[in-house]
Formats: C-alpha cells, structure tokens, sequence
C-alpha cells in the first residue's frame, strides 16, 4: 500500500513537469498507433458487406474468406462502409508504384523501392518496434530484478557467480554483445533479435537491483523485522525487495529507449528483424539503397527520436519523483 501511494504522490510530481506532461502524451500517441496499427493502415476494409454477408471488422480478424482481397475488390462485388486511414498493408508489394513521393495518390507519405507503402510500413513498424521493446524490457528487467534481489540478500557461492558474470556481460557493449549473438545463427529473426537484447542487457538491472537490496537489509527495519523472529524470505519480500522496486521500475522506463534504439540500430545493420514484418530500422536501412528516397529516413526516423527521447525524459522525470534527495514539489519545466 505504502508503495502504491509513493507511486501515485510521484506521477502526482511528473504531472507538474511541462517536460514530462509532453513526453507522456507523445508515449500515449505511440500506444494507440500501436494498438490500433489495423484500423490505420490495412489491405482490408474496417466494416463491409461481401457476397451477402456483413463483415465487421475484418481488417483486425484476418478472415479466410477475405484472404488476398482488397478493399477494391470488395467493392466490386458487395459494399465498403468503413475503410482504415489507407487501404494498404506493410507487406502489399507494387512495382509499378515504387518509389512514390509523399502525397502521390494513394500514399500520402509515398512507396518504398517495391512500392510498399510508407505510411502502412510506419504504422506497423511502430506495433513492431514499441512491442518488441516493452516485452524484451519486461522479460530482461523480470531476470535481473530476481537475480539482484536474490544474490543481494543471500550472497553466498551463487553471489560471487552471478557478480563475476554480471561483471563480463557489462564489459562489452550492448550492439557488440548482440551482434555476436546475431552471428552465431545462420539467419537472424525476431526470436533470436529478443534473446539478444534480454542476455545483453539483464546484467546492468541485477547489478542495481543487487546494490539496492544490500543496503536495504542492513537498514533498521530490516534488521529490526529479523529480530522479531521473521524468516528470512519474509524480510526479503516485505522489507527488503520493495525498496529495490522502483530502482526496477525507473530502469525499465530508461530501458525502452535503449532497447528501441539499440533493435532499430541492429536491424539497420540488417543483423535483426527479417522481411516478414515492418519495422523503423528496416525502413531506415532501405535508405541505403535508395539514398534519394528521403520520405523513408524522415518519417520512421522521427518517430524513432520521438520515442527514444520521451522514454528517457519519463525516466528521468521518474527517478526524480522517486527519489527524495532530488524530490522537490517546484513546477519545473
């Protein structure tokens, strides 16, 4: 309960930072683009009537009936009452209409070198990176946040292991560590790109989890609860762990940047994601190719920036909030 109250009198604090007020709202823009990438961009309609029957929301389901129409197509033979922002999906491949400017009809932020669509590419690479970011954060920050808490309290052989490899992870950096890891496979994928980024990255939370939870348990009240006759794992998960909590948290928010960034810089070194689903650092690196397609490094790379940027500014304005050596109740901008 203490927790939760800190928690709320902290996004209490945020909310008076302009700072953080903005980044949270350009966050919130990346989720709904992310939660509703289908009713965006999709080949297929959002409501329609085809051969009889009425269809709702077939661009989200996928149905077998309607596999390889279009919104075209439907027309043709039944009625189209709700079309997504653009008739386009990611992978839908022109060449007759390749490398479109924006605003060309039809594209409005124009086609790549086999005429995929700039906008649909964007909006489901924004699904693609920001999922990929949350679950890879989720998964290494889960790893190191049991791995800190437990050696921390407990020490021990197991202790001294977990150091010294958290110690050899942290000596290499993030994009090495994860193109090696890339390299050991015959033909890199999403599966292999997420293992890469969770075994880079899971060492530097155990670290600060560890560090926070060895200070915590030789504090008064943890000391105070072990006299009482408490067990060593209640002092661990009612005393100690909360306090290694929001130094979890606060790496997380820090994390989603990095891990968004360090995902699109390996896929622009073509060493992640494979051509089965868009993604920004795809997008960035067919730029390479296509050095005067300029609508392809704009669009994706600001969203690319947006993101990295407001990741880290509610990680700051949240370390803040949470701290109170820095806590102060000042509007600052």
């Amino acid at each position: 309960m203490s927790f939760t109250l800190g928690f709320r009198g902290a996004l209490t604090r945020m909310r008076k930072k302009n700072t953080a007020r903005a980044a949270a709202i350009a966050v919130l823009f990346l989720a709904f683009v992310t939660i509703f990438a289908d009713l965006l961009a999709s080949p297929l309609p959002v409501l329609c009537n085809y051969h009889q029957q009425l269809w709702v929301l077939p661009n989200v389901t996928h149905p077998k009936e309607l596999d390889g129409l279009s919104c075209d197509d439907i027309q043709k033979a039944g009625h189209v009452y709700l079309t997504p922002v653009t008739c386009h999906g990611p992978l839908d491949e022109a060449p007759a209409e390749a490398l479109l400017p924006p605003m060309a009809p039809g594209h409005m932020l124009g086609t790549d070198a086999v005429g995929r669509d700039v906008f649909a590419r964007t909006v489901h690479g924004t699904r693609t990176t920001l999922s990929f970011a949350v679950l890879s954060t989720f998964v290494f920050v889960m790893v190191g946040l049991f791995l800190g808490a437990f050696t921390g309290f407990f020490g021990g052989t197991l202790d001294a292991i977990v150091t010294r490899a958290v110690e050899t992870m942290s000596s290499f950096p993030t994009l090495v560590l994860a193109i090696g890891v890339q390299a050991m496979v015959p033909r890199p994928t999403v599966s292999t790109l997420f293992m890469a980024i969770v075994l880079s990255r899971w060492a530097e939370v155990t670290k600060l989890t560890r560090a926070e939870v060895r200070l915590a348990k030789s504090s008064d009240f943890a000391l105070a609860a072990k006299a009482l006759g408490a067990t060593p794992l209640r002092v661990l998960l009612n005393h100690v762990f909360p306090n290694a909590r929001t130094a979890a948290i606060v790496s997380a928010t820090f994390g989603l940047g990095s891990v968004m960034l360090a995902e699109a810089s390996l896929t622009f070194l073509r060493a992640g994601h494979d051509n089965s689903v868009a993604s920004w650092g795809e997008m960035l690196s067919e730029v390479r190719d296509n050095p005067t397609a300029w609508w392809m490094l704009i669009f994706p790379g600001a969203l690319l920036i947006i993101a990295v940027l407001s990741f880290n500014v509610l990680g700051e304005a949240l370390r803040d909030a949470l701290d109170p050596r820095t806590r102060s109740d000042k509007n600052t901008p």
